[in-house]
């Protein structure tokens, strides 16, 4: 009997973009395994960049033959699903969460509008799945809740950045504050400032960057902008916009702590990036952020400006280094590309066989 193709299907691809760095990945895994496999996304939020590596969704007719199975990967409703559940003989759900749009509607509401349809079209696409998994248990666990049957987790792929030795000297122009993440009211690039803030203060010579795009928010940027004026640290903030991987690692390298005060994440690969460049990590415990940084960093309950500043002094005066240093090294193993392509290969044979 012929093996079935195992295809992914995306909501949109880009670079630089978490899901599709995953779906590269973990194509070249499938296709290790002796199947073929193609990614398809959304045409309308295909970026050029990709196209060459992506078919826009509509093409599957011509690609794909009737028993091959499909991979959704989720993080917002599009209708390249739809086809996909239309025309694959099987499909599984790879859940990658959607951001509760009650933290969008101010700045975000386009978004904040996409990101409750999805919620809906998670629980609506919940029948017709055969087999279920997530990034996480916390996505896992949203899945029970949308009502699919026994999701397991996968975690996420990811390529290696490129290695780079430091450039800039620990303490050079005061403390470097690094987050990494696209430019949306639920990453809470504010309350990195008010931090800034809050150190700068208390008479610590600290410095704030922030790498990721802005695109899909002008007035959240507009708005960071004006707080960082407003608190007199406009000079302290860096915003990078995206950057290619090789400058990425650049900023890890040069950084003196990496801090996360996102309010909801499904997993975080830039924690798992910065455990990876052996940074100290203060991260607010909100979502799936435990579960990805473990005992590898210090987390925080509150966003409260003066209890961030506390643990980033905590984070990088040298006394947790020891067990940080073993919290980090028990988390790497767990989420290594070695662990991850393994439960991808346990839920690929599992849609195969089904």
């Amino acid at each position: 009997m012929t093996q079935p193709g195992i295809h992914q299907v995306l909501g949109g691809a880009a670079p630089w973009d978490a899901i599709t760095n995953h779906a590269l990945a973990a194509q070249q895994v499938i296709r290790d395994m002796g199947y073929r496999s193609e990614i398809f996304a959304d045409r309308r939020h295909l970026s050029p960049a990709i196209a060459h590596r992506v078919h826009e969704h509509h093409r599957w007719p011509g690609i794909v033959r009737p028993a091959d199975r499909a991979i959704i990967h989720y993080s917002i409703d599009s209708p390249a699903f739809d086809l996909a559940l239309d025309k694959a003989d099987r499909v599984g759900m790879h859940h990658h969460n959607v951001t509760p749009p009650e933290l969008l509607w101010r700045d975000a509401p386009a978004v904040a509008l996409q990101c409750r349809t999805g919620i809906e079209g998670l629980a609506r696409m919940a029948p017709r799945i055969n087999v279920a998994a997530a990034d996480s248990r916390f996505n896992a666990d949203e899945l029970v809740q949308a009502g699919y049957h026994d999701p397991t987790v996968i975690g996420i792929l990811r390529g290696p950045l490129p290695r780079c030795v430091r450039r800039r000297p620990a303490g050079a122009d005061g403390l470097r504050m690094l987050f990494v993440g696209r430019g949306i009211p639920n990453k809470r690039q504010d309350a990195l400032i008010l931090a800034l803030a809050a150190l700068r203060e208390g008479g610590v010579d600290a410095r704030l960057r922030l790498v990721g795009g802005w695109g899909a928010c002008r007035p959240y940027f507009e708005r960071c902008v004006r707080l960082a004026n407003d608190l007199d640290v406009a000079a302290s903030v860096t915003f990078l916009g995206p950057v290619e991987d090789d400058v990425l690692a650049q900023e890890y390298a040069d950084a003196d702590v990496f801090v996360c005060l996102s309010e909801h994440e499904g997993y975080c690969v830039p924690i798992i990036e910065a455990m990876a460049h052996d940074l100290p990590i203060v991260a607010l415990a909100a979502g799936a952020v435990p579960e990805t940084l473990g005992r590898g960093g210090v987390l925080i309950d509150r966003l409260q400006p003066s209890l961030v500043a506390e643990a980033v002094l905590l984070a990088t005066d040298g006394r947790l280094t020891g067990c940080l240093d073993e919290g980090r090294a028990q988390q790497m193993a767990a989420h290594s590309p070695t662990a991850t392509a393994e439960h991808l290969r346990t839920f690929v044979k599992e849609l195969a066989e089904c």
